[in-house]
């Protein structure tokens, strides 16, 4: 039986966290560092990746979808504040917006005075 070495994780399929190609690339790494070092490869080898969920990152943006860096925008995925495209691309329009009166221009749509 395999004994981890790292005792305060989870264990897991990699394969749930991580995506095919790099997957790929590990077992390929594996097989050739196995030449120089016999028995890395072997079924006995456990590896250890850490699970990161991207979409639980949320920049802090305000009204307007600007960062807390002064004409820096975030919006759609990027922002973290949805996981669809409605969102997202309901985002972008925020940033557009914001973007557009940063440097001076005058937005004319019903719903911004809502906004403000």
């Amino acid at each position: 039986m395999i004994e981890p070495t790292l005792k305060f994780v989870t264990p897991g399929d990699i394969g749930m966290a991580l995506p095919h190609r790099v997957l790929d690339n590990l077992m390929e790494f594996l097989n050739r560092v196995d030449n120089v070092i016999p028995g890395l490869a072997s079924k006995y080898t456990l590896l250890y990746a850490p699970e990161i969920k991207y979409y639980s990152m949320r920049a802090v943006v305000n009204k307007f979808m600007e960062t807390t860096v002064d004409g820096i925008f975030a919006a759609g995925d990027g922002a973290g504040l949805s996981r669809g495209i409605n969102v997202a691309a309901a985002t972008g329009v925020l940033a557009a917006w914001g973007i557009l009166m940063k440097l001076g221009k005058e937005v004319r749509n019903e719903l911004i005075n809502k906004i403000k």
